[in-house]
């Protein structure tokens, strides 16, 4: 499993170094240490997950249901009160028009923001004996859970005006 993580967070990192740094005499390997995951430990790790609402919801009702009685049965579970620092959700707006605005939709319902001190705590949240039996049914009453994909990285606030 380490393999496969390090292979789809660690490959990313080598093409964009070679991307940022195209001077040849430069070793590829050296140039993606300058971009590699923050390793202090007040630094946080995020992971984010894209979801789709099931076909039998409106929006109002996915959306509804995701940020009350989803949100009160995930922090019931221990682990994830223990492990999980930050937790915010984006719902997205379906009435605005993206392709007039120049952009193509995501075609996902909305995102799942996870902010943890090291990803063996988001491990432990997601490997869970409660999470398991608890979070994840309920994830599937109103969310596509096979089709949800996830990010894994660090966050780089470059500004905030607030």
């Amino acid at each position: 499993m380490y393999s496969s993580l390090i292979s789809v967070i660690y490959l990313p990192c080598l093409i964009a170094a070679a991307l940022i740094y195209p001077d040849p005499s430069m070793d590829i390997y050296t140039a993606a240490s300058a971009i590699e995951t923050p390793t202090q430990s007040d630094e946080l790790v995020q992971m984010t997950l894209f979801i789709k609402k099931r076909d039998n919801l409106t929006y109002e009702e996915f959306n509804s249901y995701w940020s009350g009685p989803h949100v009160k049965i995930f922090e019931s579970v221990p682990i994830v009160r223990q492990n999980i620092v930050k937790y915010s959700q984006f719902h997205s707006n379906v009435s605005v028009n993206l392709p007039q605005l120049g952009f193509t939709p995501a075609g996902y319902d909305g995102g799942v923001n996870l902010w943890a001190r090291s990803l063996e705590d988001l491990e432990a949240v997601f490997n869970d004996e409660e999470y398991l039996t608890v979070v994840v049914p309920n994830g599937k009453t109103f969310f596509k859970y096979n089709e949800m994909v996830a990010m894994y990285g660090w966050e780089e606030v470059k500004w905030d005006k607030e």
